[in-house]
């Protein structure tokens, strides 16, 4: 058996040509909607849970078809309630820095700022 990268595994999956990555990525998306759907019943996550970061931004269209979303909704009796809470794909290169210049546009009232000190 040849030992494949997660990006590797990615790839395969995505075109379809290894029944196994194919699997390994589903498995992954279905785990990931279980724990992020546990998590927003737990913290009350009515705006919505971001996911980033890491192999599910570069997914793509297979993301929204994949195990997903029916897992993180598959919540017994709180299925309703989990239904209702949005979930998004994170895909900006740099989230952190768009998030600190919207912090600082609502603390300053623009961004053409030249000092961010008190």
């Amino acid at each position: 058996h040849e030992l494949l990268s997660p990006e590797q595994i990615a790839k395969k999956a995505l075109s379809k040509s290894n029944q196994s990555a194919q699997e390994a990525v589903a498995m992954l998306c279905g785990i990931l909607g279980s724990v992020a759907g546990n998590l927003a019943l737990t913290l009350g996550a009515r705006g919505g849970v971001f996911v980033g970061g890491g192999i599910v931004p570069k997914l793509g269209n297979y993301f929204d078809s994949s195990p997903f979303r029916s897992r993180f909704e598959s919540k017994g009796r709180f299925s309703k309630y989990v239904s209702d809470i949005p979930t998004c794909v994170i895909s900006s290169k740099y989230p952190a820095l768009i998030g600190a210049a919207v912090a600082v546009k609502k603390h300053y009232g623009y961004l053409g700022a030249t000092s961010v000190s008190s």
